[in-house]
């Protein structure tokens, strides 16, 4: 049965990706493709699914025990809220290479960038420029959830190192910015939604399993440059993962 190969995949990624403030949805989705669902009516539904309960469990820990920024997440959360329906309803069932490749090539550059573990700001943003940035780029962020299924958090931990977060308080803040977003993009895109709710009771069972397990063994016992390391080495794998899907 399909059931007992996806669900320990989906226990699997999010057990890693919840230790870097994300749901994991840019592995699960090419995995689940793999392990036999449609792309479009099975494999981006419930990569999306898995990636909101992920952020959400892994979000509510990490504010539990004083590792969200809210100040700097809800300005994010809210742009991020508005773009991801936005982008899962002009979604078309074969996104543009081109689009695919750049999205690579960025992901590998900021997880080499985050690995350096320094402020691109030069100090502490004025609150002004925080909220405009967190608008902005919460904006599009958002789209890329609803547009090709990828959950935002990775880029969105990256852009909270480079603003000068410690990597520890970026992937607990992260998944706060773009569950709802996940949350949003998987119900645009549960319309066309083939899988049987065997598949999606055992996929968010998993999911949240893994993200509690991660997100406290994160918030326990990882340090800030052990998170950094973990997570160039994801954003790599991503972007190849991507590579390979667009070319």
């Amino acid at each position: 049965m399909q059931v007992l190969t996806i669900a320990p995949a989906a226990l699997a990624v999010s057990f890693v990706f919840s230790m870097m403030g994300a749901g994991g949805s840019q592995i699960l989705v090419p995995i689940l493709f793999w392990l036999g669902l449609d792309f479009k009516t099975g494999a981006i539904p419930i990569g999306l699914l898995a990636a909101s309960i992920t952020c959400f469990s892994a979000g509510g820990l990490y504010y539990r025990r004083g590792l969200v920024r809210l100040s700097t997440a809800w300005p994010f959360a809210l742009a991020v809220l508005i773009g991801s329906p936005l982008g899962a309803l002009v979604a078309r069932p074969t996104s543009s290479a081109a689009l695919m490749i750049v999205f690579a090539v960025v992901n590998i550059a900021v997880g080499l960038l985050v690995l350096r573990g320094r402020s691109m700001v030069g100090g502490e943003l004025p609150r002004r420029r925080e909220l405009t940035i967190g608008l902005l780029v919460g904006l599009g962020i958002g789209f890329f959830i609803g547009f090709i299924a990828r959950d935002g958090g990775p880029f969105t931990m990256a852009i909270l190192v480079l603003m000068g977060f410690e990597a520890k308080e970026a992937a607990g803040t992260a998944p706060v910015i773009v569950a709802a977003g996940c949350l949003v993009a998987f119900a645009v895109h549960a319309f066309d939604m083939t899988v049987g709710w065997p598949i999606v009771l055992a996929v968010s069972l998993a999911s949240l399993i893994g993200s509690q397990v991660g997100a406290r063994y994160m918030s326990e016992r990882m340090e800030s440059r052990t998170i950094r390391i973990l997570f160039t080495a994801v954003m790599i794998l991503v972007g190849v993962v991507i590579l390979i899907q667009a070319l």
